[in-house]
């Protein structure tokens, strides 16, 4: 299960960011329970494109790599992926559930692969919404995220102030280009390959009337936030933030 556990504790990292589309969505009730879906669509053909890539540099060739060298890192790829073919809901269940925060409980968890298209899709109940941030998704004793680029806790940047009748939620900014200005090595020509693609919604709804907030977007008791290659290249990529009144 080594490979679905690399797909569920995957969040926003400059390795995965051009090959994914995450959504985040978070449904508060009057007490501040809920539910939070975590959906993701993973490509791996952009990793086969890096792969490819980051081998000729090495390797001292310049410019593009090759049809070959492409469809040779694809097959490494999926000859990886084959090597982990469960993808029931019980064994989801039996990766994530036993690290769940008490309070929290997976209400499903769902995977399909076709190719080197994955998709997961996993809903958690809560009773209180601060609880969100202690959600791991790894095993901690196998250390999954030690030298790896993802991020096994995809709430743990949410932050949650209750002051009086105020709730004011708000996330750090993001933002994978700054990690690949980094390294010397990735083109801002790769940059544009990898981040080809590459989407973020969160989105928040609840009953409470909101006083600010700085979403893309409104769609009744829902405040949404997009972000994509053109929000990073604009320079513009910003946090979340919304203060609502109860």
């Amino acid at each position: 299960m080594r490979y679905l556990r690399g797909i569920l504790v995957v969040c926003v990292a400059w390795f995965a960011a051009g090959c994914m589309e995450f959504q985040y969505g978070i449904t508060l009730e009057e007490d501040l329970s809920g539910t939070a879906d975590v959906d993701i669509a993973i490509d791996l053909d952009r990793v086969a494109y890096m792969s490819a890539y980051i081998q000729n540099a090495f390797g001292g060739e310049e410019g593009e790599p090759s049809a070959e060298q492409i469809q040779e890192a694809r097959e490494e790829i999926l000859q990886g992926m084959d090597e982990d073919d469960d993808f029931s809901e019980e064994s989801m269940r039996a990766e994530i559930e036993p690290d769940l925060p008490d309070g929290v409980t997976l209400v499903y968890a769902k995977a399909n692969r076709e190719e080197l298209l994955t998709t997961v899709n996993v809903r958690f109940a809560f009773d209180h919404v601060d609880k969100l941030k202690d959600i791991r998704l790894d095993d901690d004793d196998e250390g999954d995220d030690e030298g790896s680029p993802v991020d096994s806790e995809p709430f743990e940047n949410l932050e949650i102030i209750e002051d009086g009748d105020q709730i004011i939620i708000r996330s750090e900014p993001i933002n994978p280009m700054e990690e690949m200005d980094e390294m010397p090595w990735v083109s801002d020509e790769m940059v544009e390959k990898l981040l080809e693609g590459f989407a973020v919604t969160f989105s928040i709804t609840s009953p409470f009337k909101v006083e600010e907030h700085n979403a893309t977007r409104r769609d009744g008791k829902t405040l949404v936030w997009e972000f994509n290659l053109e929000t990073l290249k604009s320079g513009e990529a910003t946090g979340i933030y919304a203060r609502l009144k109860r």
